[in-house]
């Protein structure tokens, strides 16, 4: 069944948590007019100045909370560990909307693209503009690497700090949201994560690039010396934040580092899902990778735990479609963060305001307020007393459009 798209709604809520930090959540009314949030009022009277004959969605029995962010998806990939480097443009355009529907279904009503062919995520991202059924779509084009370096199949290879520049401008001209940088090797074969990406200087060209154009930037770092690099190129946002070293022992922490974060004001998106769903997939399924992440995990769940301590901020991304990680696992990964040293209330900000502000979205999406877009989900409970509750979905809406 398709989504309900309506003009104008009345929401009556039982338990309004507008943001994470707002007080005990209250009775209310919220009125949807054009796919935003018109007014709200607390109460639980329905406002006589309101239109006659709107309809009324009662959720007096739920908690209702702004939608989530999922700060970091791949659309075009499968997150089952096989690939899609052999699917044609539609079967990648078919596959990401399939994608974005499962992730709204799950309450994230936005995702951010952190990298693909951009022919596909650029039609994606027009095709779900217009489909009140999946999340809506943030896109990057192809995350911008060294030559032959991580995820240098996606098209987005430079050579120089000219490279750099052209194509962060050539993404921007065609659509991007941001601009995605590989300040590190990765999971591509020749291009371990504690290899180097581009210069210092190379990655300012990226920053400043994008920032002329009123695009964040987005660097992807999996060592101390990527994001060490990434913060004195002005990187205001880290994809992953993870210590690894060749040994892989755990022993790639720097606190330096960390500190160097939380002084500059730098937010981490930390990515837990990926090694959560690797030892999660059966044995067979997960093969080599297993007795990898089997060391890696713990180690980057405690480094996580540091960064956290040290006061780094954290924005909410699963990494979908890598590896193993499915597109529902925002509950999960805010699980992950909620045991690993975040209070609720900072995870579920983490999840809706932090995330939308890191993406450039003030203002429009992250909070239950007028003039913001009519994202909105629907618990049993309220998330800041039990994060579990993110995955007991009542009620999930998209621009006011509800799923059925």
């Amino acid at each position: 069944m398709a989504a309900v798209a309506l003009s104008g709604l009345a929401v009556f809520v039982g338990r309004l948590r507008a943001d994470a930090w707002s007080p005990a959540p209250g009775p209310a009314w919220l009125l949807v007019e054009d796919g935003r949030f018109a007014e709200i009022v607390p109460g639980r009277t329905r406002p006589p100045h309101w239109p006659d004959g709107l309809p009324v969605l009662d959720l007096g029995r739920s908690v209702v909370l702004p939608g989530l962010v999922d700060s970091h998806v791949h659309l075009t990939e499968r997150g089952d560990g096989t690939s899609t480097a052999e699917y044609g443009m539609a079967e990648l355009v078919d596959l990401g909307l399939r994608n974005a529907a499962t992730a709204l279904r799950a309450g994230v009503t936005t995702v951010a693209d952190c990298g693909g062919p951009p022919e596909a995520v650029f039609a994606i991202k027009e095709a779900t503009a217009g489909r009140p059924g999946c999340a809506r779509t943030l896109v990057a084009g192809a995350p911008i690497t060294v030559v032959r370096g991580h995820c240098w199949r996606f098209g987005g290879e430079a050579a120089d700090a000219s490279a750099v520049r052209e194509l962060a401008a050539r993404f921007a001209a065609a659509g991007a949201d941001f601009i995605k940088v590989m300040a590190s090797g990765g999971g591509t074969a020749g291009a371990p994560p504690w290899e180097p990406g581009f210069s210092e200087e190379e990655l300012r060209a990226a920053v400043e690039t994008a920032g002329s154009l009123g695009r964040p930037a987005k660097v992807h770092c999996l060592s101390a010396e990527s994001m060490r690099a990434a913060v004195a190129a002005g990187v205001r946002v880290i994809e992953h934040g993870k210590f690894r070293n060749a040994v892989e022992d755990g022993t790639g922490f720097d606190a330096d580092v960390a500190a160097l974060l939380a002084e500059r004001g730098v937010v981490v998106c930390p990515t837990l899902s990926v090694g959560h769903h690797v030892l999660a997939a059966p044995p067979e399924v997960a093969g080599e990778a297993r007795e990898l992440w089997l060391r890696r995990h713990p180690h980057d769940l405690g480094d996580f735990a540091k960064l956290v301590g040290a006061g780094v901020r954290m924005v909410s991304g699963t990494d979908a479609g890598w590896r193993h990680t499915p597109f529902d696992a925002l509950p999960v990964e805010l699980g992950l963060m909620a045991a690993s040293g975040m209070t609720n209330a900072a995870v579920l900000a983490a999840a809706t305001s932090d995330a939308a502000d890191a993406l450039g979205l003030a203002g429009r999406v992250g909070r239950i307020a007028p003039g913001h877009q009519a994202d909105f989900i629907a618990t049993d409970t309220d998330p800041v007393d039990d994060i579990t509750a993110l995955g007991r979905l009542q009620a999930v809406a998209r621009d006011g459009v509800l799923l059925p």
